[in-house]
């Protein structure tokens, strides 16, 4: 009965997977192999599965993914059954890119706790990205056991001898770019404690010269980090600069975690908006990812319209040589999960996505533009624990 079971499930798996939407992929030998990479990492016993899709997989594609995985667990002698009723529980994550499919298990046990990553190349069937779609490139700047609020390069770039500040709770450190590595040459203690919060902020913003602004919750910090590092921090409600350009100045409520609405500066033309978590300013206007799950976009000159699009709470606009006027989203997900970011472009009145989301392995905490609207900084808390900084790029789909 077992037998014939089996030979039922898979002939499903392979109808299901048989569709036009499968664009050629064998999802049956990759689930498979993920699977058995999967049982390597822990011995047989009773687990939960979760699947969460964060690509564009169809419904019924990650349905047969799904059945595939549970198949070859219970091939090798897994009880399969509910969180609460299991010893193990095995987290899968189904995300992409536009060259392949990344899959992640995260397996908790015990106490302990093992991450497998699978990469599935994608098929030659799915095409090239076309004219108007870009490609979001992450690179890994930072990544540290201390939280990060926020980094800065100093001179807008990355080369030999360059520099980048990064912003903790406590210091400010500064690094320099050696040999294609990061070292750490100095740090500077805040010397004040920003305002308790559940979830901590802060922004660094470089000036001329090597001058820096830094804000946490109640403190302004002014610095110089050329011939050596030095701040001075007091206590203070000023507004944070929301871009390194300082086009665009939000008053931030220090004991919660999102700024009143109370703006400043050039891009400020409207007055004041409803609270947000985070803002993307385009030449025209500003979308604000209001604390309320909704996206307002702001139009010079105009008054605010909700936008249809449903993102996460970090949004930040950016320039690539082939798309203008890109804004950066991270998913609608909670702390609990993995995250995306995924860029968009306006298309009459909304906007629509021009890419395929990066997976992060956690959830983005901070998302900005550099100076130059050319790149991005990306805070993410992952899921080993750490905090990690990435520069993000956009280039023109090949």
């Amino acid at each position: 009965m077992l037998r014939l079971v089996c030979r039922w499930l898979l002939a499903g798996i392979f109808a299901t997977l048989a569709t036009p939407s499968s664009l050629g992929q064998d999802f049956v030998a990759a689930s498979s192999e993920f699977a058995t990479k999967i049982l390597d990492r822990v011995p047989a016993s009773s687990a939960s599965v979760t699947i969460r899709n964060r690509s564009s997989l169809s419904a019924e594609t990650v349905a047969a993914i799904r059945d595939g995985l549970l198949l070859q667990f219970q091939r090798r002698g897994w009880k399969l059954g509910k969180a609460e009723e299991s010893d193990t529980s095995v987290v899968v994550t189904l995300a992409e890119t536009t060259r392949a499919y990344i899959w992640t298990a995260e397996i908790n046990k015990a106490g302990t706790r093992d991450v497998t990553v699978f990469d599935l190349p994608r098929s030659s069937d799915h095409g090239s990205p076309s004219a108007d779609r870009v490609v979001l490139s992450p690179t890994l700047l930072l990544s540290s056991t201390t939280p990060l609020l926020d980094v800065a390069l100093l001179e807008g770039k990355i080369g030999e001898g360059t520099h980048m500040l990064a912003l903790t709770p406590t210091v400010i450190e500064l690094y320099q770019l050696q040999s294609s590595e990061w070292h750490r040459v100095e740090s500077q203690p805040l010397l004040h404690d920003p305002i308790a919060t559940r979830d901590m902020r802060g922004r660094i913003a470089p000036a001329q010269g090597g001058g820096f602004d830094a804000f946490l919750p109640g403190i302004h910090c002014t610095g110089v980090a050329a011939g050596g590092l030095s701040a001075n921090c007091r206590e203070s409600d000023d507004p944070w600069p929301l871009t390194d350009d300082r086009r665009l100045l939000a008053f931030y409520a220090a004991s919660r975690n999102y700024f009143t609405g109370v703006i400043s500066g050039s891009n400020a033309q409207n007055g004041n908006v409803n609270p947000f978590y985070s803002a993307a300013a385009l030449n025209d206007g500003v979308v604000y990812a209001g604390i309320d799950g909704h996206q307002r976009f702001s139009l010079t000159g105009r008054r605010s319209a909700t936008l249809a699009a449903r993102w996460g709470s970090n949004i930040a606009a950016l320039e690539s040589s082939c798309q203008s006027e890109l804004i950066l989203a991270s998913s609608p997900s909670d702390f609990s999960q993995g995250d995306s970011i995924t860029a968009f472009r306006s298309s009459g009145a909304d906007f629509n996505a021009v890419s395929e989301p990066i997976p992060f392995a956690g959830p983005v905490l901070s998302l900005k533009t550099s100076i130059d609207r050319q790149q991005s900084i990306v805070i993410v808390s992952s899921s080993s624990g750490r905090y990690e900084a990435y520069l993000l790029t956009a280039r023109c789909g090949t």
